[in-house]
């Protein structure tokens, strides 16, 4: 995979994990909200930064997999593609299902550790990884190279730093004012990019 697409596929991975609007990211607008977008960024950071970790971590367990998955053919993008597409439409389903009403916000953290309180909620949260390891597994050879790996990373790290500062500047900018409807278009933006991703994982796996 050529390094800018690779990079541009991080991006819309790295959108389509972020962009569905969940708990830490109702969190991150509260914190905007209360102590403001300069104060409130190192929140913002730690999510970011461990999505970024996850995907790392993913694309380095898939490399070293590579020769064992690369005999098998198709099968681990068409699984990939599955289980991404499995993922998209569960949440997409949720989305469908929830209750159309306003979702409150919750009290923010304790102001002086906010990196450290972010970076845990979101390290076990165990779907990110699973959603990262779907994606990698159905990439398959197209993260082989070192160059395109990095770059893919890169590409989830900016997309999900930049997503999480702008939850804390609309918290900041927009006062807690957020309601349901837009909470469920973001939702669904997200879950069906993750279908569409699944998709074409098996249509790769299928071409070859």
């Amino acid at each position: 995979m050529d390094i800018t697409y690779a990079f541009a596929g991080g991006l819309l991975a790295g959108i389509g994990l972020a962009a569905p609007l969940g708990a830490i990211g109702i969190l991150l607008i509260r914190e905007g909200l209360t102590v403001g977008f300069k104060r409130a960024s190192p929140a913002a950071l730690a999510v970011g930064l461990m999505d970024a970790s996850y995907c790392a971590l993913a694309v380095a367990v898939g490399s070293m997999a590579a020769p064992i998955a690369a005999s098998w053919g198709s099968i681990p993008r068409l699984l990939g593609g599955l289980a991404l597409i499995a993922l998209g439409g569960t949440g997409l389903f949720k989305t469908l299902a929830a209750n159309p009403s306003r979702h409150e916000l919750t009290s923010p953290p304790a102001k002086g550790h906010r990196f450290l309180i972010f970076a845990g909620l979101t390290a076990i949260n165990p779907a990110t990884l699973v959603y990262f390891a779907a994606l990698t597994v159905g990439l398959g050879a197209a993260l082989g190279s070192p160059g395109a790996a990095l770059a893919f990373v890169l590409g989830v790290a900016v997309a999900s730093l930049d997503w999480q500062l702008g939850l804390v500047l609309v918290g900041h900018a927009l006062r807690g004012r957020i309601t349901s409807r837009a909470q469920r278009l973001l939702n669904m933006a997200g879950h069906s990019l993750v279908l569409a991703l699944g998709v074409a994982a098996i249509i790769s796996s299928a071409a070859t």
